[in-house]
């Protein structure tokens, strides 16, 4: 099968991005595709954990938050990896602050997404 790669680059709530590259992820998993993300500048927020958008929760666009979908990717087997520079400059703690399999990376990392990934979308 395939291995599809994603860099996203945009917050949880300044566009559907996340959600797109969810989506994506998500059918690529069902059909047995391997599927590996990598979030990139306001995209290292998306899978902060307890996050609240109370004016639009109630609808239907944000009744799940984007770290309770990312989370089942990585339960799934999706990679989720966040660059650490963009954590630090956010003033993420991500020992307390991204749910168990979210992963810290640097740039190489995302190179190496790059070098292995048959197909990388950029979101």
């Amino acid at each position: 099968m395939a291995h599809l790669g994603f860099l996203v680059t945009g917050g949880p709530f300044d566009s559907e991005r996340w959600r797109t590259a969810y989506e994506l992820g998500r059918a690529a998993l069902d059909d047995g595709h391997e599927v590996t993300y990598f979030h990139y500048l306001d995209g290292a927020l998306v899978p902060v954990a307890d996050q609240e958008f109370p004016d639009c929760s109630d609808a239907g666009l944000y009744d799940e938050m984007p770290t309770e979908k990312f989370q089942e990717l990585v339960e799934d087997g999706a990679g989720v990896i966040c660059c650490g520079l963009c954590v630090n400059a956010r003033g993420i703690d991500a020992e307390t602050d991204y749910p168990d399999g979210v992963e810290i990376g640097l740039l190489p990392d995302l190179a190496d997404m790059l070098g292995e990934a048959d197909r990388v979308i950029s979101l």
